[in-house]
């Protein structure tokens, strides 16, 4: 049994407060994982206008007791009060995570913006936002990062393109069951997708036969699975707070069936492209998320020469 644990940070407090806690209970654990960082400004607050546009969310942020979980100064940055720098702000944490063995990648430069706007702020603002966050991570470790991790699991063909030019070793944009090849039109570009395959404690927790943290550690359990690579997405304002205890449970539960915890790097450095499926990104909706998500979509045949 495999689990890859990828870990977004999506605000300042998330880095602040929850990555130490994660790492530091991941050590004692002995396992490892992927954390991606948003480099940029935390405009978390801008957020709240999903309500307007996406069907459910304001249903999310009830069930899930969003104003507790990430506390009224996240709530409001970039809105009433003034958007902090999150890598920038503390590079001694981006670093120490690789200090301890950590894989760190890139998980966008603004957040909100690239989540809420990708579609708007074109060619231009995409290639502004990959190069402003590569630039970060630069900045942080002196070298370039081998994975990204699209902010809200929302790209398109242009951001799938600006990324293959780059030198990632992988890319982690989408939701799916296994990794593959990412065609665009007739091009299959050469950047592997490894889709987060499991749903998220955000898009589970507050449903009536999960709100006790035993239900919700069977409820994984019973979803994961014993033969193939199982990336299991957590946030560091949710598993790294308020629900580290239960995140922990779920991790020990794990450990105790043999799971292997890998880092997403490790699995690109060994995935072999030529024999992975093609297959296109689409969009889909999820239960417990709203709006659209990038999505796996069926294997492709081979594009005619």
């Amino acid at each position: 049994m495999e689990v890859a644990l990828k870990i977004d940070v999506d605000t300042h407090r998330g880095l602040a407060e929850g990555v130490p806690r994660l790492a530091a209970a991941l050590v004692r654990e002995g396992i490892n994982a992927s954390f991606y960082i948003a480099m940029g400004p935390d405009n978390s607050g801008r957020a709240i206008l999903r309500a307007f546009r996406n069907r459910g969310f304001i249903g999310k942020m009830i069930r899930t007791r969003a104003v507790a979980m990430y506390g009224l100064r996240t709530m409001l940055s970039g809105t009433l009060l003034p958007a902090r720098q999150i890598a920038r702000a503390m590079p001694g944490v981006v670093r120490s995570l690789r200090t301890d063995g950590f894989e760190v990648g890139v998980h966008g430069y603004d957040h909100v913006r690239w989540q809420d706007g990708i579609d708007r702020i074109g060619e231009s603002g995409l290639r502004g936002e990959i190069a402003a966050g590569f630039e970060v991570y630069r900045d942080i470790f002196g070298d370039e990062p081998l994975g990204f991790a699209a902010p809200g699991w929302r790209t398109n063909n242009i951001a799938l393109r600006l990324l293959d030019a780059t030198a990632l070793r992988y890319r982690s944009d989408t939701r799916g069951h296994a990794p593959f090849r990412v065609r665009v039109g007739a091009d299959e570009l050469k950047t592997p997708e490894i889709p987060t395959t499991l749903p998220t404690l955000d898009e589970v927790i507050g449903r009536p036969s999960l709100t006790e943290p035993a239900a919700i550690t069977g409820y994984y359990l019973d979803r994961i699975k014993a033969d193939v690579l199982n990336v299991h997405t957590i946030h560091a304002e949710t598993e790294g707070m308020g629900q580290l205890d239960g995140f922990l449970a779920l991790v020990r539960a794990l450990k105790e069936r043999g799971a292997n915890f890998v880092r997403l790097c490790d699995v690109a450095a060994r995935l072999d492209l030529a024999s992975l499926p093609a297959c296109e990104v689409i969009r889909v909706t999820l239960e417990g998320r709203s709006g659209w998500v990038a999505g796996q979509g069926s294997a492709v045949p081979p594009a005619r020469g």
